[in-house]
């Protein structure tokens, strides 16, 4: 799926989760929505950290697409020092490994929700900006941060050439994680449960490639047809490919259960 589609199906999967809670009764924080939905978008971007032209390997530049190297060389060396299987067929690379699997999400999730118990907001606060600012790359076009980043640099600094535009952009996310960070930094109180965020979005991005023609890893280590990386989804009557129609349908179905999940929150609260 694309970039778009996995931030969004992070963020209405804790949306739905929140309005389902409240509709049981037991309706979370207004605090505990809207952080949470913001990490899950964010975090649904993470596991594509694997692929050097994905959306967050592109986000800051250089630093990002090296980050991303290293990632797909390690899921690459991972891929073949587990299974025997891989070690003797054709070299499929680091993209869609350790990343798009259940464990890697639980393992993320779970090493988040420890540091951030332990530490309170001193982690928890890195964790949201980080999460908000992948989310950016997302919700908001380069022009568009670029816009907000000039708010903050001298003159039109967009527009002195495409490595100024970058520039600004870079900022103008950097200026939008801040400002959520300083609006919640008082709020949240207990830390932990971004965890479930981090956990969540990341598991989302592994099920919505799932859906796709080459689908995910996702049983990893478990094996299937003799080999641990064996890729699982749904029928392949059901996948599509990355960026058809189908996808924007999917899309437009995943806002409609945000937009009544939204409305379902309201009438709680």
């Amino acid at each position: 799926m694309l970039g778009k589609s996995h931030a969004l199906s992070g963020g209405v999967g804790w949306l739905a989760g929140s309005a389902l809670l409240a509709a049981a009764g037991h309706a979370p924080t207004a605090v505990a929505v809207i952080v949470g939905t913001a990490v899950s978008t964010g975090m649904a971007l993470a596991p594509d950290l694997d692929h050097p032209e994905s959306t967050v390997a592109r986000s800051l530049g250089p630093v990002t697409r090296w980050t991303a190297r290293a990632v797909a060389a390690t899921a690459s060396r991972l891929r073949g020092v587990s299974c025997r299987h891989c070690l003797t067929g054709r070299d499929r690379g680091g993209h869609r490994g350790v990343t798009h699997t259940a464990v890697g999400a639980v393992l993320l999730g779970l090493a988040v929700g420890i540091l951030c118990a332990l530490t309170g907001p001193v982690v928890g606060l890195w964790v949201v900006g980080l999460s908000v600012w992948l989310a950016t790359h997302a919700a908001l076009s380069s022009r568009t941060r670029a816009r907000i980043g000039d708010m903050v640099l001298p003159g039109r600094f967009r527009s002195r050439g495409r490595g100024a535009h970058r520039f600004a952009a870079a900022i103008g996310a950097i200026l939008v994680a801040a400002m959520f960070v300083a609006a919640i930094h008082d709020s949240a109180g207990s830390w932990w449960w971004l965890g479930l965020a981090v956990f969540w979005g990341c598991l989302a991005h592994s099920l919505g490639d799932a859906l796709t023609l080459s689908a995910v890893p996702l049983c990893w280590p478990i094996r299937i047809r003799g080999c641990r990386w064996s890729s699982v989804g749904t029928p392949r009557w059901m996948r599509f490919r990355t960026g058809s129609s189908t996808e924007t349908v999917v899309v437009w179905l995943m806002a409609a259960v945000g937009a009544g999940s939204i409305l379902l929150l309201g009438a709680v609260w």
